[in-house]
């Protein structure tokens, strides 16, 4: 296994951790539905590291997602302040791990012509 797809499983489960952090029982209490959401990403996630490991070529479509997950969980830290902290973190991590998969693979084609 490579040094990048280390690096990259290393930031996807930095994302796990940090989600997982925000599932806890009182976020789940009071944000159903976000937290039934938050839910669904980690198992997007889990299923990531596998895909990183295995097929180097959907990097762009991983970078992607977790690009639109941090989105996501920004628009909960307005909704859910109480929670902001952690679902702050979890959005800097979530585009942290996306832009270190993404930045490999464009520096790989090299410079355009």
């Amino acid at each position: 296994m490579d040094t990048k797809t280390l690096s990259s499983r290393a930031d996807l489960e930095i994302a796990e951790a940090s989600l997982r952090s925000v599932l806890i029982d009182e976020f789940r209490k009071e944000a159903k539905a976000d937290a039934e959401s938050l839910d669904r990403m980690l198992i997007h996630l889990v299923n990531m590291q596998g895909v990183i490991g295995s097929s180097p070529d959907r990097h762009a479509n991983v970078a992607k997602r977790l690009g639109d997950f941090a989105n996501t969980t920004s628009r909960m830290a307005d909704r859910h302040p109480d929670a902001a902290p952690r679902l702050e973190r979890l959005c800097h991590a979530l585009r942290s791990a996306s832009e270190r998969i993404e930045i490999p693979e464009k520096a790989e084609a090299g410079p355009a012509s």
